[in-house]
């Protein structure tokens, strides 16, 4: 069997495991911006400090994004063809916004963490040694693969059908419904001409 235009398999096109890997990355950005990003030495008037400064700290973006991509992976399990488009879009968005601002962490690690450092030593734009610690290139790794798992959703989506096994349309009815209105006629008109429609 042919694979999808984005050249994966068809099993790997299946809603099941699109929403479960977008769920598992998006869950990893947010679980990866709880470590430390950067650690940061710097002297102060007294003796020199070491602040560990998180991936919430240094890059704030990078945890509310990775929220909006777990929501949106939810989304997209329940939501309508038309409305599942639009919430893979921002998934797509999400995890673009989350891989760029871990990666300007990475490369700018004294930048992300002056705030942090500022509050822990109560000195502004203090100057030390910044180092950066594996995280962000992981969140930015995890962030990747969420806007992946965003355009597989908005190209397989396409396909996948909403579930309407609770719903029941006005037109239904029972089997022995027509009969019964049947019946019910029958029974009616037996009476107007005086028989006994029990007979």
């Amino acid at each position: 069997m042919a694979g999808d235009p984005l050249g994966g398999t068809p099993r790997a096109s299946r809603r099941s495991t699109v929403v479960l890997t977008t769920l598992a990355a998006a869950l990893a950005v947010f679980a990866c911006s709880a470590a430390t990003w950067v650690t940061a030495t710097v002297r102060t008037t007294l003796e020199p400090v070491t602040v560990e400064v998180a991936g919430s700290e240094a890059a704030p973006a990078v945890t509310a994004l990775g929220l909006v991509a777990a929501a949106g992976a939810l989304a997209t399990a329940v939501s309508g063809r038309v409305l599942r488009a639009a919430v893979s879009a921002v998934v797509v968005l999400a995890g673009g916004g989350a891989a760029a601002a871990s990666v300007a962490v990475a490369v700018d690690p004294a930048g992300a963490a002056r705030g942090a450092v500022g509050e822990s030593t109560g000195m502004i734009n203090a100057g030390g040694q910044f180092a950066v610690t594996a995280w962000p290139w992981v969140a930015a790794a995890a962030a990747v693969l969420v806007v992946l798992c965003g355009v597989r959703a908005l190209v397989a989506g396409r396909s996948w059908t909403t579930a309407r096994r609770y719903e029941r349309t006005g037109t239904e009815s029972s089997p022995g419904a027509p009969a019964r209105r049947g019946d019910e006629i029958d029974s009616w008109d037996a009476l107007t001409e005086g028989r006994d429609p029990t007979a």
